[in-house]
């Protein structure tokens, strides 16, 4: 763990202390501890403000600097092999595993501890990992959720120290959205990410993907639909998207497409290519039709 870097034993004195270690620093227990759990007292030497407070108890493996869900920064305390999906999945050290948070084997994502990792990607605040080491926690470095999973997440060396805009967080390597039948909401349910298809919709050319209408420049409106190329019917947990996953379709596209998927197998980009087609033959007869006045073609 952590070879070639030299662990320096540092003693923080205020929370805010956290967002400046160094890859190796160690803090003991006892220390983080009495951080996160005199941060939120008033008066005592760990307190630095109310906006500085150390969320959840110094027991859980899951605590935050601030308030949830604009928190500054996320702590994780660990141990390689605590749970059977947690640790490290590369060589170098820069893809941690990390389970959710479980009670007697059920996972609420409406769980605060749940909640600030799957918010992340969103809001962009570091997770700062930390490995247990007898009476030490190691510092890991500041990660990112770059996947999720119905029991876990991936945590990828390199987050963002402050909140970006949707369209930062797209420009991001690595940081996509995730969504599906098991997305934190208020409750569980299938949606769509909203934020995602908004992001989608102001990055790529808003003419239709397949007939090439472009919806704004006829009308002086907008209303290009985002369609997902693979419908959210085939996921059986939560997954993570990227702009390539949608094509933007003009209502009238987009309805032909659901009807094709209805009564035809294949994926969309067969039902493009079938719909094209049809177009390219629509117009072949047009053009036929005009340069002989309206006469069929005999030999046809």
């Amino acid at each position: 763990m952590l070879s070639g870097f030299h662990c320096m034993n540092i003693s923080l004195k205020k929370p805010r202390e956290l967002l400046i270690l160094s890859r190796g620093d160690a803090v003991t227990k006892r220390n983080l501890f009495d951080l996160v759990q005199y941060s939120k007292v008033d008066g005592s030497p760990y307190w630095d403000g109310f906006e500085n407070r150390i969320g959840n108890t110094p027991q859980q493996g899951i605590n935050w600097l601030g308030q949830n869900p604009n928190c500054s920064a996320v702590l994780i305390k660990t141990r390689p092999g605590s749970y059977d999906q947690d640790g490290w999945i590369d060589g170098n050290e820069d893809l941690y595993r990390y389970s959710f948070k479980s009670v007697k084997g059920h996972i609420s994502y409406a769980e605060k501890a749940n909640a600030v990792l799957i918010n992340q990607p969103k809001n962009g605040y570091p997770i700062l990992l930390f490995i247990e080491s007898r009476d030490q926690w190691i510092y890991q470095g500041d990660f990112r959720v770059t996947e999720l999973h119905d029991s876990f997440v991936v945590l990828s060396r390199g987050a963002v120290s402050t909140m970006l805009s949707e369209e930062q967080l797209w420009q991001e390597a690595g940081v996509s959205y995730a969504e599906g039948d098991r997305k934190y909401v208020t409750h569980l349910m299938a949606e769509r990410n909203k934020e995602v298809v908004s992001v989608v919709k102001a990055k790529q050319n808003s003419a239709c993907d397949i007939c090439g209408l472009r919806i704004f420049e006829r009308y002086g409106v907008e209303c290009i639909e985002a369609h997902h190329k693979k419908p959210m019917s085939t996921y059986s947990s939560s997954y993570v998207v990227t702009p390539s996953d949608f094509a933007l379709l003009c209502p009238n596209c987009h309805r032909a497409v659901h009807k094709y998927m209805k009564v035809q197998s294949g994926d969309y980009i067969h039902i493009k290519k079938s719909i094209s087609q049809r177009f390219q033959r629509m117009r072949d007869i047009n053009l036929r039709s005009e340069s002989g006045n309206g006469a069929s073609d005999p030999t046809h």
